[in-house]
């Protein structure tokens, strides 16, 4: 008995035990399900990584190892507090590197990229229990993994620094530098764990799926091993650490066509670069949340060829939640396609297309590509220049000038554009003063000009409190602050008004001043010796009546300048990033200048060159003429010439024989079919004086057996075309000397016939052309238009005019084109010598003449910029 109550007792003991622990597991299972506790669970299952902050104007260095290739590195954006959490936002950002030896910089590159934010399981106090990433206040927001590689040049010494600071005017970075070492994998087992890896990364570097990738692209990724590299310095002085947390966890891969989600605003414009032949498809829709939709304004469509063709296709808007597709085909050749909203809202877009269809420069290009038959959305290229506002609550803008430079080393740019919050016609008015050394003034100039809103520019703006623009007292209009997204355009730019302007000797300072908010940006010159010309793909051959706007340069001649007062501009939010997109152009027409007036007058070269008249058609049409126009006459064809009482000499006679043997024949004149004169030719070159004859027309008649007879009359033909005689003058090596006066500000222009014995135009440079052997004598602190260039060759075109004969040299023909010779507002009044010399083997000959020069003094013409100028390269 006593037994059994053990036995009892001991199972109520179990029973207990058992309870009391399935009750400690309960309450710790229930434990684990709170909010709190799934919040932990996020951090413990995430990798915590440690990376360098890089803070708008901050950069961070990277000892680079002498054996390395290539550099690997992450990024994250960290965005801007407040920044609400929407899947469909994309975000674009760029990061600035600069290798540097011993020597100076190695390597200057800037890169960017799209990215995104992957959230899940969203919480009620607004967290997410799924992230891609994210740090521990909950207040920050980081965006997806980025990488960018790095290709390290070949020739480098051992010792190299890689400076990275954030491309972007207000963009806040995450980064870390990896260096990259191959490894082989042998087995089995490694090489599907280094698969799996490799799908991991693509998925943190592109849009596009894995399976996507080509062959190449997916080996490169499996294959590879990195290794991070440290930043120098000190933590908290010269670099800033901040502790991120990552996850696998992504928002499911779609393809590039469906995740890229651009918004067009109202008046703006997007302008794509495609190659054909292709058949991109538009997508328009409208993702406002009207409660009765509406169609939100017009769209135009233009495509513009490299042969000068234009096409325009006007659309109706999309009615929200609906979106509309085009497709448009493109014929072989490059195009750029722009799309612009004529609407009063904003809306979304999406051109799609092959990815081997998108003309975008090789290292602009996704990275890794896509198969050739993906498809892909296609994206502007847009230009980053940098930029800095002047206006009434901005420092004045100050350039210091070196005192030792020359006069082309003086010269300035000026490009300016208004800013404004909607698109203004509003007068731009700029003021420049030119101080010494002792801060007095030496001169002063205003650049004014009403410029056309400029849809394909925009500008990226540091916010402001209150959402105001740079240097403006108060805010006009409210602004979004910072949200970052790619398609936020704050604020309208203006097309450039561009002018240049020769410094004084003695000047130390330049100070540019607006009275509202103006961008400004400064360049100087420097001639690179060469032709400018676009980089690939935007290069201008087989481009007719268009040319590429915006486009990268291999070679440039104006550089450009940053304020003295930098500091205190990028304080008062002054500095930002001007962005501009490449695309194609029409070639507007020339300046329009005003017609000659006066007579064309004859320049003669110095000296005593050696002379060479010559007969070239001019026509007859008007009084001033009748002088200088001969007759054709051939034996055996009657002429009718015009002989007027005005012209003060003898009807004569000019003849020219081509074979000696011809001498000793007759030659008899009929006037309307009468003998006039009757003589024997003597010489293979003769002149024979007419009786004077009664004014009118009268038909004219030549006789004669002399074989190989040719004769000029001076009076000139009834009706067509005469000959006028001109005199040449031989264009050697050592050149012609000609002086040309300028009488006051304004342009002048020496107009140079010349003359050779082929009419096609040549490949090479002919001619030299040279203004006061360099260096002319320049009006200073006066904005003009253009500037001269005192240096320069020329490449002569194909001659479009009727042959030229020789004088005495029967069968001979010459073929002439004019080359014009501009001095500008830029040069001072006085007298100049213009000198041209051959280059070629090939005989030259050249006359001069220039028309009289306008009185009055005209202000100097301002115009918006069509991109680079061609004949800016050299001065």
């Amino acid at each position: 008995m006593k037994t059994r109550s053990r036995a009892l007792v001991a199972l109520l003991g179990l029973m207990v035990g058992l309870a009391l622990i399935w009750g400690a597991s309960l309450a710790v299972l229930s434990n684990t399900d709170t909010p709190t506790a799934r919040r932990d669970a996020k951090f413990v299952n995430a990798e915590r990584l440690i990376f360098y902050r890089l803070e708008p104007g901050r950069e961070m260095r990277v000892r680079v190892p002498a054996e390395a290739e290539e550099l690997l590195i992450v990024t994250h954006e960290l965005l801007p507090d407040g920044t609400p959490y929407a899947p469909e936002k994309q975000y674009q950002y760029g990061l600035k590197a600069i290798l540097r030896g011993p020597d100076g910089v190695l390597l200057e590159r800037s890169i960017f990229t799209r990215t995104r934010q992957s959230k899940g399981q969203p919480q009620e106090d607004g967290t997410f229990l799924q992230e891609s990433a994210f740090t521990t206040h909950a207040d920050q927001q980081v965006t997806d993994e980025r990488e960018f590689v790095l290709r390290l040049p070949k020739e480098r010494p051992d010792y190299s620094v890689l400076y990275l600071r954030a491309a972007g005017a207000n963009d806040t970075l995450l980064a870390r530098v990896y260096v990259r070492a191959h490894r082989t994998l042998p087995l089995l087992a490694s090489q599907k764990l280094a698969q799996a890896r490799a799908e991991v990364r693509a998925g943190r570097a592109t849009f596009e799926p894995f399976e996507k990738l080509s062959t190449d692209t997916r080996r490169w990724l499996a294959e590879e091993h990195w290794e991070r590299l440290n930043a120098e310095g000190e933590a908290g002085t010269d670099y800033q650490i901040e502790p991120v947390y990552r996850t696998p966890y992504r928002l499911p891969l779609v393809e590039a066509t469906e995740s890229v989600q651009e918004r067009l605003g109202a008046g703006r414009a997007v302008a794509l670069n495609v190659t054909g032949p292709t058949k991109p498809v538009l997508w328009l829709w409208s993702d406002a949340t009207d409660a009765h939709p509406q169609p939100h304004g017009p769209v135009t469509v233009q495509t513009l060829s490299a042969d000068g063709t234009a096409h325009t296709l006007e659309l109706p808007g999309p009615v929200a939640g609906s979106p509309m597709s085009h497709p448009l085909e493109l014929p072989a050749g490059v195009h750029t396609v722009m799309v612009r909203n004529d609407g009063q809202e904003d809306l979304r877009y999406t051109v799609e297309g092959p990815f081997e269809s998108w003309l975008l420069p090789t290292e602009s290009r996704p990275q890794p590509g896509v198969a050739s038959e993906g498809r892909v959305a296609f994206l502007p290229d847009t230009r980053r220049t940098e930029a800095f506002a002047t206006g009434p609550a901005c420092p004045v803008l100050e350039l210091d000038i070196d005192p030792r430079m020359d006069a082309v080393g003086r010269l300035v740019r000026i490009d300016a554009r208004s800013l404004d919050r909607a698109p203004s016609r509003e007068p731009l008015h700029l003021s420049l003063t030119v101080l010494d050394a002792q801060g007095q003034s030496l001169g002063q100039a205003s650049l004014d000009a009403t410029p056309e809103p400029a849809p394909f520019e925009s500008a990226a703006l540091v916010p402001l409190p209150g959402g105001a623009l740079p240097c403006t007292p108060v805010a006009t209009a409210a602004q979004d602050a910072g949200s970052g997204e790619v398609t936020d355009l704050p604020a309208w730019v203006s097309g450039a008004t561009s002018a240049r302007v020769f410094l004084p000797m003695g000047a130390r300072k330049l100070r540019v001043e607006a009275p509202r908010t103006t961008i400004v940006q400064l360049y100087s010159f420097l001639s690179s010796g060469q032709p400018m010309a676009a980089s690939a793909p935007y290069t201008n051959d087989a481009l007719t009546g268009v040319r590429w706007r915006n486009a990268p340069v291999d070679q440039r001649a104006w550089h450009p300048m940053r304020p003295a007062n930098l500091n205190a501009l990028m304080q008062g939010g002054a500095r930002m990033e001007l962005l501009s997109q490449v695309r194609l152009e029409p070639v507007g027409p020339e300046e329009e200048r005003s017609p000659p007036s006066g007579d064309a007058v004859v320049v003669r070269p110095y000296g005593s060159p050696p002379v060479v008249e010559v007969l070239e058609s001019g026509p007859a049409d008007t009084v001033d003429m009748v002088r200088a126009l001969s007759t054709v006459l051939e034996p055996g064809r009657a002429v009718r010439a015009r002989f007027d009482a005005r012209t003060p000499t003898r009807p004569e006679v000019r003849l020219s024989l081509k074979d000696a043997a011809a001498l000793g024949n007759e030659v008899e004149v009929l006037l309307d079919g009468e003998p006039l004169h009757r003589f024997t030719v003597r010489s293979t070159r003769a002149r024979e004086l007419l009786p004077p004859l009664p004014p009118g027309e009268h038909e004219v008649l030549l006789r004669s057996t002399a074989p190989g007879l040719t004769a000029l009359l001076n009076r000139p033909p009834a009706a067509g075309s005469g000959l006028r005689s001109r005199t040449v003058y031989p264009v050697g090596q050592g050149g012609l000397r000609v002086p040309v006066r300028k009488t006051g500000p304004g342009s002048v222009t020496l107009n140079v016939v010349v003359y050779t014995p082929v009419a096609e135009g040549a490949t090479e440079p002919q001619l030299s052309v040279t203004v006061d052997g360099g260096n002319p004598v320049r009006r200073a602190s006066v904005l003009v238009p253009h500037v001269t260039r005192a240096e320069r060759t020329v490449v002569l075109p194909a001659s479009e005019r009727e042959p030229a004969m020789p004088v005495g040299r029967p069968g001979v023909k010459w073929y002439a084109r004019t080359v014009p010779v501009t001095l500008g507002e830029d040069i001072a009044p006085g007298v100049h010598t213009v000198r041209i010399q051959s280059l070629g083997t090939g005989p030259m000959w050249a006359r001069f003449f220039m028309f009289g020069q306008a009185v009055e003094n005209t202000a100097p013409r301002m115009w918006n910029r069509g991109g680079w100028q061609p004949d800016e390269d050299m001065l």
